[in-house]
């Protein structure tokens, strides 16, 4: 397998990363750097912004871990449901729900409890966590300064460039960080709530679709189980020669 394949298969989506053992910044801060050196952008226009929270913000994490509730009763929290901003019984069923995932067993560490009612997208407290959030598309001082016309590009529902954009620079981050041996997990689960106000969450005052996603960055927490997913299609189902 090539050296580029070993990095695309070292990348995957994980749950639980460590808040012992944490990447230097300077090592983020180097990888987002190449990122944006490395990665296209269609016509040069950065019409998103990416925030950066290090591990100083593991409080504002969890709160955001709170609104990725999931499971078959999700929608008694979510805006509209019998619970939505009850956050002190949701922090109870995140603490127990985090509690369950702890392996049962350290000769067995794949056996843990289940909480079939609810779950969380605990990647969002990763010790860094990137947002990826809609900006309008003005060329940035250093832009004019070369040349590049001064006009506002257009955002719409019906306009996907900004995602286009956020999109490649996330799997290129995610690439970036796996040849360090450093895990990026990709979420787009999540709520926005007053109750539970975090400023990581604070663009989906805008709308849903004003975050892209949130990519948690950090190492695995080996103490902790995870699943692969291997619910794929096959590729005939997805790629067709013409």
């Amino acid at each position: 397998m090539s050296e580029l394949k070993d990095i695309m298969s070292f990348r995957e989506n994980i749950s639980h990363f460590s808040q012992d053992r944490i990447p230097e910044r300077a090592v983020i801060d180097q990888i987002l750097k190449d990122a944006h050196g490395l990665i296209p952008v269609k016509n040069n226009q950065w019409n998103y912004y990416v925030d950066v929270y290090g591990p100083e913000h593991q409080k504002e994490k969890k709160a955001v871990a709170l609104q990725t509730v999931t499971g078959y009763n999700k929608r008694d929290f979510a805006p509209g449901g019998p619970e939505h901003d009850n956050i002190e019984l949701l922090e109870g069923i995140y603490d127990d729900w985090l509690k369950s995932q702890k392996p049962l067993s350290k000769t067995n560490p794949h056996v843990v409890r289940r909480y079939p009612e609810y779950g969380f997208n605990n990647q969002v407290t990763a010790p860094y966590l990137l947002v990826y959030y809609q900006k309008p598309a003005y060329p940035t001082e250093k832009q004019v300064e070369q040349g590049y016309r001064t006009r506002l590009i257009k955002n719409s529902d019906s306009d996907h460039h900004w995602y286009i954009g956020a999109s490649m620079h996330g799997y290129g981050v995610s690439l970036l960080c796996a040849e360090q041996k450093i895990y990026a997990s990709f979420c787009k689960c999540y709520y926005h709530s007053f109750a539970n106000y975090t400023n990581i969450l604070a663009p989906l005052k805008h709308g849903f679709k004003n975050i892209a996603f949130l990519l948690g960055i950090g190492y695995r927490d080996e103490s902790m189980p995870y699943h692969k997913n291997t619910n794929k299609p096959d590729y005939e189902e997805i790629v067709t020669w013409k």
